[in-house]
């Protein structure tokens, strides 16, 4: 029997041609001054960056199929990493507003079958992790790691590189559900894991900023070579052209001029006395850049990557340092309540759903039809299950508010109830990381074709690549994230469903033969004679009835014998 996929043509082009208006809209937003959205920013690609995903059930009897969105994915492990990586300078405020923090997210976690990993790493020259911790069962190993006092150097890339390391290194949890988040006053002046410098010489001059006058050489590493490379302690105008040509400049050295931090330096920049300050890349320098590196990977990789200036009296003085935690936050002022938020939703109010229902057009089209009925539509969020209310014609509501509304409201748009036919999922409350939201609905293949035939592919979660059938032609999620940012547009996968119709059987025309109908006995005469009376009738079965007919012959023989014999005798 033939496999058929019906009415693929023009599928990419509508399937492009919606996610491309979806593009259009979020770049219109951000044109009138929305605020870039923080998934973009941790995404390598700027798409699937929420957790979502979409299954169907495969066509029943009457063509019908039950699909479900799921936010976060239905697939995904409700578990969470997250990572500190704290400058020895952190203050006291700081780590009790990091606990209190944990505290909360510890309460919520509770109610859910949810699980948090915390790990902490302290740097100073080095970095110094801890292993990853259960936050429900072990708060207070959690809180003696946080307050740990260390001195001596300021190296954050090391603390990035083994914060960064810890979140890469446990495979079991998606990038989506690990956060890093970087607590410093951005002041360091060394780089790797084991603490490195660059042997850089500079003028120390013996007139006050006589910087190419007479004075003395120098090659020791510290904050203040910020300020004697650049003549000021502000951060530079531009941070992105700034790293740009740092980057050249390390890239051209290589390790020509390391040496462990505190050890001797074996080769060291020229003493050029024109152009010591201009030519190469002093240990913040290269510390910085790497920091940044570092931070970027981290949110290329995926995970949710935040920044925080530690307030301290040297971030005071040396300006530069505070400034670069800035750009590492997009210039976003960030605290703990907001990031315990983006730990434990998904989403914020105001994400909603567009959904197209599957429709190809043409003789070998298919057009599936969204099935309108409260009956067929069901919530859950968490465990608890949601029934829908027919609130309009046309809408659904789920979860009454005490406001008189409802948590989350389904419109249905037939359109032409081909193309155009959709629905607008609106979600009213946040959406926990912790407690998925999933919308089941049904729709309808209302065209199925009556030729013999295996039509698509059964793929329930659209992770095959199937060329269909479609049971809609796209879902785009609208994100809005805890910061009340609208993210990027974003696409669900696209399950595909099959159906199969039966060749009838051929039936052969039915050939006469006589032995199938055999000929009717005659109808035997009625006797007209009057039966004498006290004379019983032969019945069938009696004797007499069963020697009747030789009687009759016998009769007929003597008949015939007697007539035989009297015309013998006439004729003598």
């Amino acid at each position: 029997m033939e496999t058929k996929v019906r009415g693929n043509r023009g599928r990419t082009a509508r399937l492009a041609a919606a996610f491309l208006a979806a593009l259009v809209a979020a770049t219109l937003a951000v044109a009138v001054g929305a605020p870039a959205s923080a998934w973009a920013a941790n995404a390598s690609d700027g798409l699937w960056t929420v957790s979502k995903s979409k299954t169907a059930t495969n066509l029943d009897e009457d063509y019908t199929s039950q699909v479900t969105l799921s936010l976060p994915s239905a697939e995904e492990q409700l578990v969470s990493d997250v990572v500190f990586v704290l400058d020895k300078s952190t203050s006291a405020e700081l780590e009790d507003q990091a606990l209190n923090m944990l505290s909360e997210l510890k309460t919520q976690v509770e109610k859910t079958n949810a699980k948090v990993n915390v790990g902490v790493v302290i740097f100073n020259k080095e970095a110094h992790a801890s292993e990853f911790m259960d936050l429900a069962t072990q708060y207070s190993a959690i809180e003696a790691a946080i307050k740990q006092n260390i001195s001596s150097g300021t190296n954050t890339h090391a603390g990035l590189l083994a914060g960064k390391a810890m979140l890469d290194n446990d495979t079991s949890v998606s990038a989506d559900r690990k956060c890093l988040i970087f607590v410093s006053d951005g002041i360091t002046y060394m780089y790797n894991a084991e603490p490195t410098a660059t042997a850089w010489n500079f003028n120390q001059p013996n007139a006050r900023d006589d910087w190419y006058g007479s004075g003395s050489w120098g090659t020791f590493t510290g904050p203040d070579n910020w300020y004697s490379k650049y003549h000021t302690n502000n951060a530079p105008d531009n941070w992105g052209t700034w790293l740009a040509e740092v980057g050249q400049k390390v890239s051209v050295q290589g390790e020509t001029y390391d040496y462990p931090y505190g050890g001797t330096a074996t080769t060291s920049t020229a003493q050029d006395i024109n152009n010591w300050d201009k030519d190469y890349a002093m240990s913040i320098d290269k510390a910085l850049y790497l920091t940044n590196e570092v931070y970027q990977e981290a949110k290329t990789a995926g995970y949710h990557c935040y920044a925080m200036t530690a307030a301290t009296s040297s971030g005071t003085q040396y300006t530069w340092g505070p400034s670069f935690v800035n750009y590492l936050a997009d210039g976003q002022a960030v605290n703990f309540s907001q990031i315990k938020n983006d730990i434990l939703y998904l989403l914020d109010a105001g994400s909603k759903v567009e959904d197209y229902m599957g429709y190809v057009a043409g003789d070998d089209g298919y057009n599936f039809d969204f099935v309108n009925d409260a009956s067929a539509l069901s919530m859950k969020v968490g465990d608890k299950a949601i029934s829908a209310v027919k609130i309009a014609d046309n809408k659904y509501g789920f979860a009454a508010n005490a406001e008189g509304g409802y948590d989350y409201i389904l419109e249905y748009v037939p359109g032409d109830k081909a193309g155009s036919e959709h629905f607008v999922w609106t979600i009213n409350v946040p959406v926990s990381n912790f407690a998925p939201v999933q919308l089941t609905y049904s729709v309808q293949l209302v065209n199925p074709s009556e030729q013999a035939g295996t039509y698509g592919a059964f793929d329930a979660n659209g992770s095959k690549g199937y060329a269909g059938l479609y049971t809609n032609n796209s879902a785009t999620l609208y994100p809005v994230n805890s910061f009340e940012q609208p993210g990027t547009p974003e696409l669900f996968p696209m399950p595909t469903v099959s159906y199969t119709v039966a060749e009838k059987p051929v039936v052969d025309e039915p050939v006469d033969n006589p032995a199938d109908n055999p000929v009717d006995p005659q109808t035997p005469v009625e006797s007209t004679e009057t039966p004498v009376k006290g004379t019983p009738l032969a019945q069938t079965g009696d004797p007499l009835s069963a020697a009747l007919p030789f009687a009759a012959c016998a009769l007929a023989v003597c008949v015939g014998a007697g007539a035989f014999a009297l015309r013998r005798m006439n004729s003598r």
